[in-house]
């Protein structure tokens, strides 16, 4: 007759407790690891997330600033006050030129993220 600890007998099928825990003990710590391994991708991958979201951003504004700037060109009024109003802070144009015919270019930068390039956007934009 065998015992167990805490003094209960075990079944005459039973396997001893040490035999079923010395596989769990040598994986102990694996999902540490293994996390570790995957986090900078997971780092990657969020920047990449996050520079993605700031070159929409980015285009969208440069859309309409180029828009309101054509818009100001045809009223008569200055493209560039109207170019600056329309763009929000933390983005700048980096030049604005008039191609001709009424038409406003816009140039600027869309913010880069940590190692991460910046990414240049023109638009150009005509009003009748």
């Amino acid at each position: 007759m065998t015992f167990l600890r805490r003094g209960r007998r075990a079944s005459s099928g039973s396997r001893p407790t040490h035999r079923l825990r010395g596989g769990v003990g040598r994986e102990r710590g694996s999902a540490s690891i293994e996390m570790v391994g995957a986090l900078p991708i997971i780092v990657v991958v969020v920047l990449v997330l996050f520079q993605v979201c700031a070159v929409v951003f980015a285009t969208q504004a440069a859309n309409q600033a180029v828009r309101d700037g054509a818009r100001a060109m045809s009223l008569g009024r200055s493209v560039e006050a109207a170019v600056d109003a329309s763009l929000p802070g933390g983005l700048t144009a980096q030049r604005i030129t008039y191609p001709g015919d009424g038409a406003v270019r816009l140039e600027l930068r869309a913010p880069g993220l940590a190692f991460l390039p910046e990414v240049v956007i023109e638009r150009t934009a005509v009003m009748p």
